[in-house]
């Protein structure tokens, strides 16, 4: 088996004496990096659009299992609280296209993953979402949900939109940054004293438990391109090599042809963020399935906001 952690992931969360070094050479970029955030955060109007919408995001840099959340939330909405018309949006990061588009309508996805990019069409592969929008303007996308008939709508990675009225869930794993500064002296987008605008932090294995599973197979190499590739590893034992590519990767048909070749396998182990990009180039492949369930205390949270929305509809 051979694996290697990436640069940032060891800059971030297990640095060397070089990347420590590196990290307080840095921290004068991380000052003006904060001071912007900072201005773009306060003074602001909230608007609010009297649609139950719900914000799924953390204070690091990816990898903290927002989308895996996100679907879990979006099946409790649906076959728990009633809703029947689930919207996700999201920003759509490294897709090939602008403006907002459509991924997924009532269950018809719209276009190509390379137009959606990988997250976004993750979500519209999953049943318990009826519609999947990228916008890189948050507001716009909103109304746009509103128009289709969204009844309740969750947002991917929307914490710091701090103009959207909502309520704000901020992830926290059990693996934390080396070193508390915002970038790019450390993981943090935002100070960690923001966890006080949060209207509830779900904490791992107290309010939500992740995992994951698949089989041994010894004709198989791992490939992932997802943030902290070291959550998978329980799994990599289980593949005869491993291969992580920086997050959001497109995938070459031809690099992953070699590396089957170079160690005579026969198929591609990886997560359904990565299957979305290779599903259409023939190769055999084995799923990571990526899961998170909600413990009752996430569940009660969700229901006090929906209560608290109906009752503030009705005065």
């Amino acid at each position: 088996m051979r694996f290697k952690t990436t640069w940032l992931d060891s800059y971030f969360y297990n640095p060397s004496l070089f990347q420590k070094i590196l990290s307080f050479l840095l921290l004068p970029l991380s000052f003006l990096y904060l001071c912007v955030a900072l201005l773009n955060t306060f003074f602001i109007k909230k608007q609010n659009f009297k649609l139950p919408i719900i914000s799924i995001g953390n204070l690091t840099v990816g990898g903290s299992g927002k989308t895996p959340t996100c679907k879990a939330l979006a099946s409790f909405l649906k076959k728990e609280c009633g809703f029947k018309n689930v919207f996700i949006i999201l920003r759509g990061y490294k897709r090939k296209s602008k403006g907002l588009l459509l991924v997924k309508i009532q269950n018809d996805i719209k276009c190509t993953v390379k137009e959606s990019a990988d997250e976004a069409m993750e979500y519209a592969f999953y049943d318990d979402i009826n519609s999947v929008i990228v916008s890189e303007d948050r507001v716009k996308a909103i109304l746009k949900a509103q128009n289709l008939g969204a009844d309740c709508i969750l947002l991917d990675d929307a914490f710091s939109k701090f103009y959207i009225k909502k309520f704000d869930i901020l992830l926290e794993n059990n693996i934390k940054p080396y070193f508390n500064f915002v970038l790019p002296s450390g993981a943090y987008r935002l100070p960690k004293a923001f966890r006080k605008r949060a209207d509830f932090i779900a904490k791992e294995n107290e309010d939500f438990i992740v995992y994951s599973y698949t089989k041994e197979n010894r004709k198989a190499i791992l490939i992932t391109a997802i943030a902290k590739p070291f959550r998978l590893y329980e799994h990599f034992a289980k593949a005869k090599a491993c291969y992580f590519f920086k997050d959001h990767y497109e995938f070459k048909k031809e690099e992953l042809k070699n590396l089957l070749e170079k160690h005579k396998c026969d198929t591609l182990m990886l997560t359904v963020k990565d299957f979305v990009k290779v599903k259409d180039m023939g190769f055999k492949t084995q799923i990571i399935e990526l899961n998170i369930e909600l413990k009752d205390s996430f569940k009660q949270e969700i229901k006090r906001y929906l209560k608290d929305f109906d009752e503030a509809c009705k005065n």
